[in-house]
């Protein structure tokens, strides 16, 4: 399995819209429906409304790989990151694991 994790800093007051651009738009699902992907589940800290942490669940790296280069993940996605988005929150580094 790989587990990949991150955080990512979104304009101040613009997380909600953000993310309800991804659930409504189809983002969300298409990540869950991907072939290999056990979960892809967003949080959001306490007290806090510009972070957006995420974990993602692979059953393999190989479908990890093709996630990456996915419809929806190059283009709807990365649109919407580039929008949205002013960088990754500081000391939460994206994470790989394989178990």
């Amino acid at each position: 399995m790989i587990i990949v994790s991150g955080a990512y800093k979104i304009q101040e007051g613009k997380r909600d819209e953000f993310m309800k651009l991804i659930i409504d738009g189809g983002i969300r699902d298409a990540n869950q429906n991907e072939a290999g992907n056990i979960g892809y589940d967003y949080y959001y800290p306490v007290g806090n409304d510009t972070d957006v942490y995420f974990i993602e669940r692979w059953t393999d790296r190989a479908s990890w790989d093709t996630h990456k280069e996915a419809p929806h993940v190059v283009g709807p996605l990365k649109d919407l990151k580039d929008k949205y988005m002013t960088g990754f929150v500081p000391g939460i580094l994206g994470e790989l694991i394989e178990q």
